[in-house]
């Protein structure tokens, strides 16, 4: 099951449609975690509902999460987005987190 700050974390971003995010919260509902505390049944909902096309549309647009995760995570999101929502990569994942946030 979830842990308390991820279950926070989901509520305060997606309030009382986070049961479309994370079905029961299973193992299985959620799917690989990506990056930590990013699981792929978020990812698909932010793809299907959100239209998010690009690891920086998650990252930085949809939930900030860019702000938290190292380099190396989040390029494990871009790869992710990339093999399983058949887009292309980012231009750059790299640069001043600041400054991709209002992007």
């Amino acid at each position: 099951h979830l842990s308390v700050m991820l279950a926070h974390r989901l509520a305060r971003a997606y309030g009382t449609l986070v049961d479309q995010v994370i079905g029961d919260g299973s193992t299985e509902a959620m799917g690989t975690e990506v990056a930590p505390g990013l699981f792929e049944a978020e990812l698909n909902y932010l793809h299907r509902t959100e239209w998010a096309r690009t690891a920086n549309d998650v990252l930085w647009r949809r939930t900030k999460l860019g702000l938290h995760f190292t380099e190396p995570q989040r390029e494990a999101v871009a790869a992710w987005c990339v093999a399983n929502w058949n887009t292309q990569p980012d231009i750059s994942m790299t640069g001043n987190p600041a400054e991709r946030a209002w992007s």
